[in-house]
């Protein structure tokens, strides 16, 4: 059951128009003390799309793990299960190259949980504070429900774009419908290198993080025809 603070800041998202969410998730983040929360849609290798709230140190989490390949959001979306990370410091063995980014960006602890109402998985919620802690039973409790309400509001938004639209309901389960330009990018690098998609993809992912730039950027670059990956490797 939600504490009488959540239950306010689920007042506050239920109806609440696009524009005002990130102030509802400021809230929510005060409610759940942490610094900043957001949610993703997005279930494959493609990575989540900011969909909720505007934590910028959030939305930067996101990125490393999109560009990266690793990160608790990926493994929450593998396992359909909440990942809490108090002490980001000692997860270090587990997410090699994304802790270390992260800490670069002042985050101590992460909690990322599923967006999903039994069989339909739509994302991630991700929560970020700067001082390592675990979240305290009743703030966890709050942290589900959340979850659930993001899930549902984020559900009946698309169904509403959909209308408007005159088109049937979208899966968000299918990664095609996110990061359109990397997959297209992976599908050039593959055919210049003769290599899979999937050896392409991390060869995508090696040239982002080598050089410190957005796996999305640089995929910008492969599809515009600025940069050839079979040039680099002559």
């Amino acid at each position: 059951m939600a504490s009488k603070g959540m239950a306010t800041v689920l007042g506050l998202l239920d109806g609440a128009a696009p524009d005002r969410a990130d102030e509802v998730s400021a809230a929510a983040a005060a409610v759940l003390g942490v610094d900043g929360v957001t949610a993703g849609v997005g279930t494959g290798p493609a990575g989540v799309v900011l969909a909720w709230g505007g934590d910028t140190v959030c939305a930067d989490l996101e990125n490393q793990q999109f560009t990266l390949g690793e990160g608790p959001g990926p493994d929450v979306v593998e396992g359909g299960m909440p990942i809490l990370v108090p002490d980001l410091a000692a997860a270090a063995g587990r997410w090699p190259m994304f802790v270390p980014a992260a800490m670069a960006a002042g985050v101590r602890a992460v909690f990322v949980f599923p967006l999903r109402i039994g069989a339909i998985s739509v994302g991630t919620l991700l929560a970020q504070r700067a001082v390592p802690a675990p979240l305290t039973t009743a703030r966890l409790a709050d942290a589900l429900e959340l979850a659930d309400a993001v899930t549902i509001a984020l559900l009946h938004r698309r169904a509403a774009e959909d209308r408007r639209a005159d088109r049937a309901p979208a899966s968000w389960s299918r990664p095609s419908t996110y990061r359109a330009e990397v997959h297209q990018a992976t599908g050039m690098i593959s055919v210049q290198l003769g290599v899979s998609l999937a050896e392409a993809l991390v060869r995508l992912r090696a040239r982002a993080w080598g050089g410190g730039r957005p796996l999305a950027e640089v995929a910008a670059d492969v599809v515009a025809r600025r940069l050839r990956f079979e040039e680099a490797r002559r």
